[in-house]
């Protein structure tokens, strides 16, 4: 780690290249971290790494989408390299995109998508080519996968915006010293004539490389932002889902579904739909449940009066019109997360000054203890408790009576849930992440002999109980490996699960506050 200090998300991005990319990465991408843009010369002095290592890191990144380049305003003719923070952090979401793709498509499209990920920016054939040649491996037969179904599942995942055309040289490239990348609106999720037979003739051949083809040039990469909304959206479906029942999940997912196709998801509020259309696209969605479709009324009936602001009801033309407010509804989950944690660190009494505080707006200490019916002397230690880890805040009110008496002043406390607690809550959450990744890295690394040991064993014993190997055999071979041993690698294999778990719901309460501070700053 390099000797200047980094805030706790950035500790989380180097944890990140570190671990996917190697330790020279992570050196590079530390320091773009803490010192933005900065130029190839400055990099090396910094971090202690020759030349040739930093340029082949900055390549490594920049063919991940990690880092962009772009001309010095000091100077034209020098290129500034910076990190895109999103990006790197989203490395940690690859396994939701995959199983995510999964969900919604099928295999083949989340083997194209592996692909892509993999190999950070590629054309079209290659990721199909690529993709092929894996589902042939995995199927262990002679059959060749159709490279003309795995064109469709492309076609499919660029349909829905979830792979995103890379930017390519300006006209005007050749004239500039450091050149500038660009790429038309209409052509960013249009996917070009690929010639499918080469590519079918290469696999029969049994080629590794795709050699030349005709959209070499036209590069592709995820769409990391997509992503985000389709994340977003199954919080918010998960949500519905808790606070009714599985079928008013299944109906929000299909009205989310009409509001991405005719709004702008980064708008704080969606456009209306009307009681008709919603109703239309229930009916025509193939897999709507018998419950669904004869109580459907009822369920939307539900979900927009529930206090939790999942749908509003704004008019009633076309048998009502209804829309989503994304700043009233994350700060709904926001406020239940904090909750949460405020449970969990100080205990229910805490909860119960928290929550009276952030509903009356400002109170007074005597009107929080006789309010929450809790004793005087709790009262004010979980007051101050909560005050020392910011999630009240105190405001001072002087009241002047004349120019000759004292000034007479009024402590009262409040909740500055957008510039304080949500903020402090997220800086928390990514401070919890950091170290659950930096524990699972110490224990898989200071255990790696072992594992590696139990991994060829279980490896071996299933070859030879495939081969027929007796039982009692197989037993002989199982105790090379002691008792302790054994139950070392249980514990540790258990801990990793649990540190993997609470590394996806670190990261689910981050994208909720990240979702409510984003909208909140614009309304």
């Amino acid at each position: 780690m390099p000797p200047f200090t980094l805030g706790h998300f950035s500790q989380v991005c180097c944890q990140l290249l570190n671990h996917y990319f190697g330790e020279i990465v992570g050196q590079v991408g530390a320091y773009l971290l803490r010192r933005g843009h900065r130029p190839l010369f400055d990099i090396p002095c910094a971090t202690g790494l020759s030349i040739a290592e930093v340029k082949k890191a900055l390549a490594v990144m920049i063919q991940h989408n990690l880092v962009k380049f772009e001309a010095s305003e000091r100077n034209n003719n020098i290129a500034e390299y910076s990190i895109i923070h999103h990006n790197v952090y989203c490395l940690l979401r690859y396994p939701k995109y995959l199983y995510m793709i999964k969900r919604i498509y099928g295999t083949s499209e989340e083997i194209l998508l592996e692909i892509l990920l993999n190999l950070g920016q590629a054309s079209a054939s290659n990721v199909i080519f690529q993709s092929a040649n894996r589902l042939k491996e995995a199927n262990d037969d002679s059959e060749i996968s159709d490279p003309s179904a795995l064109h469709q599942s492309f076609l499919k995942l660029a349909q829905d915006n979830f792979i995103i055309r890379c930017p390519k040289l300006a006209d005007n490239a050749n004239m500039q010293k450091v050149p500038t990348l660009e790429v038309e609106e209409k052509e960013k999720f249009t996917v070009p004539h690929l010639e499918i037979g080469p590519i079918a003739k290469l696999l029969k051949e049994n080629a590794t490389q795709l050699g030349e083809h005709g959209d070499s040039e036209v590069i592709w990469r995820v769409n990391h932002e997509r992503f985000d909304v389709e994340m977003r959206n199954v919080i918010l479906v998960n949500a519905a889902a808790r606070r009714v029942d599985s079928t008013a999940g299944e109906l929000y997912h299909i009205i989310l579904k009409l509001w991405r196709e005719c709004s702008n998801p980064d708008s704080p509020t969606t456009n209306a739909l009307s009681f008709n259309v919603i109703k239309d696209a229930v009916r025509k969605n193939e897999g709507s449940s018998p419950v669904l479709l004869e109580h459907f009324e009822q369920y939307l009936r539900v979900l927009y009066e529930d206090t939790s602001s999942l749908i509003i009801k704004v008019g009633d033309a076309g048998g009502g019109q209804f829309i989503l407010n994304y700043s009233t509804v994350f700060e709904n989950l926001a406020c239940a997360t904090l909750d949460s944690i405020v449970l969990e660190r100080f205990g229910s009494k805490a909860l119960r000054l928290f929550r009276l505080t952030r509903i009356q707006k400002f109170m007074e200490q005597d009107q929080m203890q006789n309010i929450a019916m809790i004793p005087a002397k709790e009262a004010k230690m979980f007051t101050y408790k909560l005050l020392e880890h910011n999630f009240l805040q105190i405001k001072e009110l002087k009241k002047g009576t004349s120019n000759f008496a004292p000034v007479k002043s009024f402590i009262l406390f409040h909740v500055d849930l957008p510039q304080q607690v949500a903020r402090t809550a997220l800086e928390a959450s990514y401070k919890g992440l950091f170290n659950a990744m930096v524990r699972q890295m110490h224990d898989l690394t200071d255990n790696k002999r072992l594992l590696d040991k139990h991994a060829r064993l279980e490896t071996l014993l299933e070859t030879l109980r495939g081969e027929g190997l007796p039982e009692d055999e197989l037993a002989y071979l199982s105790d090379s490996m002691t008792a302790a041993e054994k139950s070392l690698v249980a514990r540790i294999h258990s801990m990793n699960d649990h540190l993997t778990l609470g590394q996806t719901q670190a990261d689910d309460t981050i994208l909720i506050l990240e979702s409510y501070l984003k909208f909140s700053s614009m309304t």
